[in-house]
């Protein structure tokens, strides 16, 4: 089902719980938040839980203890005559006092990968509450809509990056506003940005450029479920549409499902096949014990879509040894809308993926 940004008021909560699978949110979560609700006219176009560009600041803390405010980026970079892909992540989760810094790389080209997380002290945790203005230990992130800045320093080397982004932002489900499991998440992506500047690995500072994808999230997170447990992927695809799918499950069920954006700034919602179902290839961790899939098997059948996704570099990229989280960039090939593709796209894994 296509829905566009111009489309009348009303139609996007229902039909976005009937297109995607999921059961359809409670009234008071799929509502627009009161302070937006002046904005959500007619001639607007599809009612939106997010603002993109309001809501880069930092969000009012919800309830619980594993409410969490995020923002991440994940780039794919030419440096120094190598392929990298990059992954930065600054989380808050302020009801339990946890703050952290994620910083991880991987060498497509030569085959290794350094990472780099750290949890950050509450009163080292700076992100402004009106705007994209982030200052950490080992982090300055600060901008707008239009241009953003990033500077990351790690033991391994860092990166000092421009972003501007391209295109419509994307709104995950159309709105913004989706159910993980029965807790509301909000969410929305830059998913083109260009990307330029330096990156420094073993030493050497490289001129990189490159493309990234930026999301941001908010809300709570079932992460107190021992049996919980998501994949996620961003792809960019070679007509410029952008494809953000989810696959969420735990013991009772499994949702699995695909907003795709179009460069005219309509989307489509789809079911996808459940991810479990289609995992070819896995990898246990050592250090966690907990196995991730490498190689999927991706079918949208209303798209007529099937595209075979592995990932890309070293397969021992679990970024988090503690709770067991699996970033990675990724390569892609198959049928998209019935026509041949290929590309890159990246890869998070959270939870258990043995079957």
């Amino acid at each position: 089902m296509k829905l566009n940004k111009r489309a009348k008021v009303g139609i996007v909560s229902a039909a976005t719980a009937a297109v995607v699978g999921m059961a359809a949110l409670p009234a008071a979560q799929a509502a627009p938040r009161p302070h937006r609700a002046a904005e959500l006219t007619a001639d607007k176009g599809i009612p939106t839980a997010v603002d993109p560009a309001a809501d880069l600041a930092a969000q009012p803390a919800g309830s619980g203890k594993t409410w969490t405010d995020s923002i991440y980026v994940k780039s794919e970079v030419r440096a120094g005559g190598h392929d990298f892909g990059v992954h930065v992540i600054t989380m808050r989760q302020p009801n339990s006092d946890r703050y952290s810094l994620s910083v991880d790389v991987t060498d497509e080209t030569s085959g290794w990968v350094k990472t780099y997380a750290v949890p950050i002290a509450e009163r080292d945790d700076h992100w402004s509450t009106s705007g994209l203005d982030i200052k950490v230990p080992g982090l300055t992130w600060k901008g707008n809509a239009q241009r953003m800045s990033l500077k990351a320093t790690t033991p391994w080397g860092g990166l000092d990056v421009q972003f501007v982004p391209k295109g419509p932002a994307l709104n995950y489900a159309g709105t913004g506003a989706w159910s993980m499991q029965g807790d509301t998440q909000y969410e929305f992506a830059y998913p083109s940005m260009r990307t330029t500047g330096t990156l420094t690995v073993s030493g050497k500072t490289h001129k990189a450029s490159g493309v990234s994808w930026l999301d941001r999230q908010w809300g709570a997170t079932p992460l107190n479920d021992p049996t919980q447990r998501w994949t996620w992927m961003a792809i960019s695809l070679p007509n410029n549409d952008q494809l953000a799918l989810w696959d969420t499950a735990n013991s009772k069920s499994e949702n699995s499902w695909a907003t795709i954006l179009h460069p005219d700034g309509s989307y489509d919602l789809a079911a996808v096949k459940p991810l479990a179902d289609g995992v070819d290839r896995t990898w246990t961790s050592p250090d966690t014990g907990k196995t991730y899939a490498t190689r999927w098997n991706v079918e949208i059948p209303s798209q007529k879509t099937r595209l075979t996704v592995r990932v890309n570099g070293p397969i021992n990229q679990e970024t988090d040894k503690v709770q067991g989280v699996y970033e990675a960039p990724a390569v892609y090939t198959g049928i998209y809308e019935g026509k041949k593709v290929t590309g890159k796209n990246y890869t998070e894994q959270v939870g258990d993926w043995k079957r």
